[in-house]
């Protein structure tokens, strides 16, 4: 049997990549929207090579994202918490991300990804702005049960479920974005990633309350989100 002639098959694309390739149309916040939801490979595109609009786009939504979730929070106690709620919401999730961003940079590195720290940013931005865009569409869902119940243990654990899966579909971005760079393994990354959601949970507390009152606007004292979570479950039983 001949087989000089036969053609080799082209590569099979890594598994979890993604398509990566320009953005079709203008860039608008609607459109970097739904590129992010459907063509996330484009979005990673225009941020590898430099485009700013798109990571502004990116930040505006994430913006907007969470201040509407943090404001229906804020509805089941009503009150200074419609302005407080979504403040420390943004605000908590803007510093998990400050303060996690220069370990992203190191861990990326050591799974053998090559990319400047603008680049990580980019993908960081672009898995918070996908999370914040499932808390968006779980909002309806967090105002029927605000308006409809006064259990406070019940409202923390419907928000700390869409929140675990706003970081899944977040992580997931995160991981294939890092595939589509070229990294080697995510050994290091999904590391980074539980690292992470630690850091997330504890702003929740630091910030606290977020859902019930309070005679200040932040704590008194410290406390690890554990101990706060259970303290406020045995409260509200």
């Amino acid at each position: 049997m001949n087989t000089e002639n036969t053609p080799t098959p082209p590569p099979l694309p890594m598994a979890g990549s993604m398509k990566i390739e320009p953005m079709v149309g203008p860039i608008t916040l609607l459109s970097v929207i739904e590129h992010l939801l459907k063509y996330p490979g484009r979005i990673l595109h225009e941020c590898r090579e430099g485009q700013l609009r798109v990571p502004m786009r990116l930040l505006l939504s994430a913006l907007i994202s969470f201040s509407v979730f943090g404001l229906l929070l804020g509805s089941f106690s009503g009150g200074t918490q419609l302005w407080a709620a979504p403040l420390k919401v943004t605000l908590g999730i803007a510093v998990a991300v400050l303060i996690c961003l220069p370990s992203l940079y190191i861990f990326s590195a050591l799974d053998g990804l090559e990319a400047r720290l603008s680049q990580i940013a980019a993908v960081m931005l672009s898995a918070v702005a996908l999370a914040g865009l499932l808390l968006l569409g779980f909002a309806p869902v967090i105002w029927v049960f605000s308006s409809s119940t006064d259990s406070l243990a019940f409202m923390g654990f419907l928000a700390l479920i869409f929140w675990v899966i706003g970081l899944f579909f977040g992580s997931r971005l995160l991981l294939q974005s890092a595939r589509s760079l070229g990294m080697q393994s995510a050994g290091y990354l999904k590391t980074w990633l539980m690292i992470f959601i630690i850091v997330t949970l504890q702003m929740s507390t630091s910030l606290r309350p977020i859902l019930g009152k309070a005679d200040t606007f932040l704590p008194t004292e410290k406390r690890f989100f554990l101990q706060h979570w259970l303290q406020n479950l045995g409260a509200d039983i």
